[in-house]
């Protein structure tokens, strides 16, 4: 089985990190997982993880695939990420469970389609879920397959996110601060400057993403990024909707979007697009062990209600930008 991957997101990516590593931002080593050490714990031992060709043909078909019956746990979720992704990302409002996955703590109410961290300039390419305890009522994560959605698009709807979106939104100091520290590896969070976090976003800067922030008088910023709405995903180089309009923001000041015409995203137009995306959205009912892995460049995801006491679920996350082995990937 061989798996050629050079669409233009996992080629953006790469230029991304490139730009990081020449200004300076990030060590050539950071967070690189070049080697794969299995973990030593007994409990890990007894699990015989997927071939990543096999992973990667599913993402390339479907955007998504379930693993079920591998009897998992965090080491062996962490393991199987680090196998796959080249580097892994983080998210600096989450609480880190291990030096890979981070727990996944949003409240009880329905969440809305998005792909993960879909309002940064680097979200991950990769992202996978580890159910350790499921809930027994609600709490289904919902996927929605964005190469659909935009087939399902009228020309109009199509031709207007494909322009860059204007995506704003007021960020605390701690939080810019946090964010810069961890995509390049820094431990001194605090130290972060504007001098720092303006080399970042000139080392970030494509022709498909532009941004730029707005000091405030408290030391937070006014972030401001422009992408599209739809991007090619991953593997196949399929177009996708794919993003974060309707998505929550549980960790950040909810964003304002303005499409390239000015006009604002208002609630008659995500209407539409929930109606539309809905179609083409399933719902994963997680059993304990349960290991979902997604393009995130193609899949956005979400969640049902929780209906269950929150100390009766447990659920990681990990993501990564680039796929390990991209090249002739066939004997993994």
């Amino acid at each position: 089985m061989q798996t050629t991957l050079m669409t233009n997101d996992l080629i953006a990516s790469d230029l991304i990190q490139s730009n990081l590593i020449q200004s300076n931002l990030i060590k050539s080593d950071i967070r690189e997982l070049d080697t794969f050490e299995a973990p030593t714990s007994h409990a890990s031992a007894s699990v015989s993880l997927p071939k990543t060709a096999d992973i990667l043909t599913d993402l390339k078909t479907h955007g998504w695939t379930l693993l079920r019956g591998y009897h998992y746990d965090i080491e062996t979720f962490s393991q199987l990420m680090s196998r796959l992704c080249q580097t892994l990302t983080y998210d600096p409002a989450r609480q880190n469970v291990t030096s890979e996955a981070q727990k996944v703590d949003a409240g009880t109410h329905a969440i809305g389609l998005h792909i993960e961290n879909g309002n940064t300039p680097m979200p991950p390419d990769v992202i996978a879920f580890f159910s350790e305890l499921s809930a027994k009522k609600g709490s289904q994560t919902t996927i929605c397959d964005g190469h659909a959605v935009y087939q399902a698009l009228s020309p109009e709807l199509k031709a207007t996110f494909s322009q860059p979106m204007r995506i704003s939104r007021y960020l605390p100091q701690a939080i810019w601060q946090n964010y810069v520290a961890t995509a390049t590896g820094r431990a001194d969070a605090d130290q972060i400057s504007l001098d720092d976090l303006e080399k970042f976003i000139t080392a970030t800067t494509s022709d498909t993403l532009t941004h730029h922030v707005e000091p405030q008088i408290d030391g937070g910023v006014r972030y401001v990024l422009q992408i599209p709405a739809i991007r090619e995903d991953n593997l196949s180089g399929q177009l996708a909707f794919a993003n974060t309009l309707l998505g929550p923001s549980f960790n950040y000041e909810k964003p304002e979007f303005i499409l390239a015409n000015g006009q604002h995203v208002d609630d008659a137009l995500i209407d539409e697009l929930t109606q539309i995306c809905e179609k083409y959205t399933q719902d994963i009912a997680w059993q304990n062990g349960d290991v979902v892995i997604l393009d995130n460049k193609r899949i956005m995801h979400g969640r049902r209600q929780i209906d269950v006491p929150l100390t009766e679920r447990k659920l990681y996350i990990a993501m990564g930008l680039g796929i390990r082995h991209g090249m002739n990937h066939s004997n993994d």
